[in-house]
């Protein structure tokens, strides 16, 4: 794990901000300038361990870019009460975009798994950036999303398929 005073320096950075902003798919069409300014609305936070960035059910919104250490994402399991994990992330993914789009409450649970260095930009921040910035960026950033959401819908349908496919293969199988 880099030392907190080196990405603390990195952080102040605007072109390391922006290019580590840029790297998020839902970004990709703002130029260089474009996601310095967006940079500059965003905070620096470190999570301790077994720390919650997000709760599932919060009203939280803000999106999160793990500048370095590693969190878990769970999803509550009504059927069994328990938490299932869904995932594993670490440096340069991200999590809360969901929550730049709409008010709904957190969809998972996001947890802390090791010293979590981030950079987070509040629901409320990235609005008023978009406000300042112009329809031209507005339309880029909203193109862009809408072609994120046509691939993440693409991929759950063939998801959806394969598991029906093995779900049926399983439920009719031979007994010997």
């Amino acid at each position: 794990m880099e030392s907190l005073p080196g990405v603390l320096e990195k952080f102040k950075d605007l072109n390391w901000g922006a290019t580590k902003l840029g790297e998020i798919s839902i970004f990709k069409r703002l130029t260089a300038p474009e996601l310095q300014s967006l940079y500059t609305y965003g905070q620096f936070s470190v999570l301790p361990p077994q720390t919650h960035a997000v709760i599932e059910g919060e009203a939280t919104r803000g999106l999160y870019v793990i500048l370095d250490g590693t969190v878990s994402v769970f999803k509550n399991d009504p059927a069994n009460n328990s938490l299932a994990r869904l995932a594993v992330l670490e440096g340069g993914a991200y999590f809360g975009e969901l929550s730049l789009f709409d008010t709904a409450p957190r969809s998972a649970t996001v947890t802390a798994e090791s010293t979590v260095q981030c950079f987070s930009l509040d629901a409320d921040a990235f609005f008023k950036f978009l406000d300042k910035s112009g329809e031209n960026l507005q339309l880029r950033f909203y193109r862009t999303c809408a072609e994120e959401l046509v691939t993440r819908l693409r991929t759950l349908n063939l998801d959806y398929i394969a598991s029906q496919n093995t779900l049926w293969r399983y439920a009719f199988r031979k007994e010997n």
